[in-house]
This record gives C-alpha cells, structure tokens and sequence, in this order.
C-alpha cells in the first residue's frame, strides 16, 4: 500500500490519499469484525431502541468518588 499524507502550512499531517484500490482493500479490512463484537453491537443497539440504556450522566455517577 502506497499512501501519501497531505500537510498543512504548519507541517502537520491533515489527510491521507491512496489509490482506490488500497482504500477498498482497507475498508474491507476495517469491517471485520469478530462475532461476539457483532452480537454486542446489535444487543446495545436493541436495547437503546427498548429504552434500556442508562444515560452518560447516571453511567458516570456510579463512578465519582
């Protein structure tokens, strides 16, 4: 994989470029995911249309000291 990153003014690194050929290969990559992980996705997306999520705030409070 041959990439080429994209400076600002300042040096720093802002983006990536590849051929589409690389960038496919890479997304296929990136989307596997193992099932347990899948599965754990689709539990937490199910219960959040369920109502059955706790919010940021009461999940954080269990943790303040």
């Amino acid at each position: 994989m041959t990439v080429k990153y994209l400076i600002d003014e300042s040096g720093n690194k802002t983006a990536v470029q590849m051929s589409l050929e690389d960038y496919h290969m890479l997304l296929e990559n990136a989307n596997i995911l193992p099932q347990h992980v899948i599965d754990g996705i689709k539990k937490g997306q199910d219960e959040g249309r369920l109502g059955l999520t706790k919010s940021t705030e009461e999940v954080m409070r269990k943790y303040e000291r």
